[in-house]
């Protein structure tokens, strides 16, 4: 039976095969002594010493850990002496070697399926029933991918981002363990991806919210800063490509539009997935005709190299927060510490340069889409801080002479 099919796991596959080669009280249980073969209600009496072939209670065992799993292998102690008790413990040292080398090559090419699954699509693997099985179970209803990526802020050499995104991938293991059907696949250098099956138990709400409580604990238990992305719902898992393409779309326009979410869902961007892909001269064109040109080329655009001034990032960000709090004037001077009066005066400002109406639904609409843009064009012109002087806008540098004029 192939591990993509729902039915009995692999590991017990292989345990059983290792059975048919051992004695009669050959058995395999976990490190609380709980019987994984035979199954049954039986509690084991397991060693402390889990160093090499230990007697106890009549039997041999021997630890191993395979995959993430710590089992006790056993067996009855022979009768003949030192000689079949040898020669017992070394058969049950190879049973835990076949054990452990196969679990490892059917993990890894399990991963490798999955990868190439997400990656390349139904086409680029062999052909098959794509089902995962659930905690239940039974079939999912539907399929979604979380993406987990490295922030893209810090600069870190191929080894340590090797050895971040493994410790992410090991921690999103353990919160989506695969015994209940999610698979965890690294899929580049700096992201790896959780396949998560949906149903009663786990629906797509969940699994978002789930992303969101893994991002808390990566950044408070490993110190690693992620961003993680959701794909769309797929009903069959030969689609979940589809699913991996739009969480990589989400975190693109997520980050180029500055989308202030935890987590980056693609089914919850609204307008930013109709705007994102519009070509910079459409976008230039849309913002020269809301903000006027004037405002556009003097407050709004930014060129490679430059830095908006001090007054105009002032002044856009308070419209900004004025817009994002529903036009609220007593709520945004809260928000940004300011008085009432100098919140009015900041809006009468932008009103007068524009020509707008920040206070109108229809106007504020149409500047919260305009500012979506700006930052769309920005995230394609990425910005520096250290940019050099002669690459400052010639608005900055006189908006700083008139600063250190109104002090003169």
């Amino acid at each position: 039976m192939s591990i993509f099919e729902p039915g009995k796991p692999d590991d017990m596959n292989f345990i059983e095969k290792i059975a048919e080669n051992m004695g009669k009280g050959f058995g395999v249980c976990d490190s609380a002594g709980r019987a994984v073969y035979p199954v049954s209600e039986t509690v084991i009496e397991v060693p402390e010493d889990d160093g090499g072939v230990v007697t106890g209670g009549g039997r041999l065992f021997y630890a191993l850990r395979a995959e993430g799993r710590d089992l006790w292998f056993y067996d009855d102690v022979p009768e003949g002496g030192k000689q079949a008790i040898d020669g017992a413990a070394r058969a049950l040292k190879l049973a835990a070697v076949f054990f452990t080398e196969n679990m490892t090559a059917s993990s890894s090419g399990r991963n490798e399926f999955f990868r190439q699954l997400l990656l390349g699509g139904k086409d680029s693997v062999p052909q098959g029933d794509f089902t995962v099985k659930t905690r239940k179970n039974v079939p999912a209803s539907e399929y979604t991918v979380l993406l987990a990526t490295l922030a893209r802020k810090k600069k870190t050499d191929d080894r340590e981002r090797d050895d971040r995104i493994e410790d992410v991938s090991s921690l999103l293991e353990y919160a989506f363990p695969e015994k209940d059907g999610f698979v965890t696949v690294r899929v580049r250098s700096d992201a790896c991806a959780v396949i998560v099956p949906l149903s009663e138990e786990m629906q797509f709400e969940n699994a978002v919210e789930a992303a969101e409580s893994v991002i808390d604990t990566v950044r408070t238990e490993l110190a690693i800063d992620i961003t993680v992305s959701v794909g769309c719902r797929v009903k069959l898992l030969r689609s979940i490509d589809t699913s991996y393409k739009t969480a990589e779309r989400a975190l693109l326009i997520g980050e180029a539009f500055d989308v202030e979410s935890v987590v980056y869902s693609y089914d919850n961007l609204g307008v930013a997935r109709v705007l994102y892909g519009q070509k910079r001269d459409v976008c230039e064109s849309y913002l020269r005709e809301v903000f006027g040109s004037s405002f556009f080329e003097n407050c709004l655009r930014v060129q490679e190299g430059e830095t908006r001034s001090e007054g105009d990032d002032e002044l856009l960000f308070t419209i900004k927060m004025y817009l994002k709090l529903n036009q609220n004037v007593t709520e945004t001077a809260k928000a940004l510490f300011v008085h009432r009066n100098t919140l009015n005066y900041r809006i009468e400002k932008f009103n007068k340069l524009t020509g707008l109406d920040c206070t109108s639904f229809e106007d504020g609409l149409r500047i919260s889409i305009g500012f979506m843009l700006v930052n769309y064009l920005e995230s394609q012109q990425p910005q520096t801080d250290d940019a050099p002087p002669e690459k400052r806008t010639a608005r900055e540098v006189s908006a700083k002479q008139k600063k250190q004029a109104n002090k003169r």
